[in-house]
């Protein structure tokens, strides 16, 4: 059992500002909501014409076709919806004080990974609006590998996740 009072006065004793705990806790990271904003767009767009289609739409369909049209808007909404639950669940991202580690799928997995000291190239990518929301996508290479070997897809705050790993770079136990 943990003697908290020990955590509280510790605490206590630090400094204002970021702690050397701090400093060393592990980065994790899953895609934000804001960069799948499209397919949640739609996703929110959908009952909307699924209710217009309800009321007005007798007067343009046929009700064979209507039922067509009402499995195709729900079929579309439940897919956006899993997709976007699949990518902000199965996806996930971390940064410790060894290894960049990127993780993807529930069934299936697929993890890549790249150690600290072996890092050579961090680079962010950025739309136009993924730049207005503050996501992005931090692509990490090593000096072993040809191209990318890791991709941070639509995380929150790109360029601090790239200082983070340069700092980290900076702190690694092998230099």
């Amino acid at each position: 059992m943990k003697d908290y009072k020990y955590l509280a006065s510790r605490d206590n004793e630090q400094p204002q500002g970021q702690s050397p705990e701090k400093e060393n806790m592990n980065y994790l990271a899953r895609p934000a909501w804001l960069n799948q904003w499209w397919q949640i767009g739609i996703a929110v767009l959908l009952p909307v014409i699924f209710v217009l289609a309800y009321l007005k739409g007798h007067q343009y369909f046929s009700s064979e076709n209507l039922r067509v049209v009402y499995v195709v808007i729900v079929a579309v909404f439940v897919y956006l919806v899993a997709v976007v639950i699949y990518r902000r669940y199965s996806w996930a991202y971390t940064i410790d004080s060894e290894t960049i580690e990127s993780r993807e799928g529930l069934i299936a997995r697929k993890v890549k990974s790249i150690r600290i000291q072996d890092l050579r190239n961090i680079n962010v990518n950025q739309s136009l609006w993924q730049r207005i929301v503050g996501v992005g996508d931090v692509e990490f290479s090593s000096a072993g590998g040809s191209g990318i070997e890791v991709v941070f897809r639509g995380v929150d705050k790109p360029l601090q996740v790239k200082q983070l790993a340069q700092r980290r770079q900076g702190n690694s136990p092998g230099d």
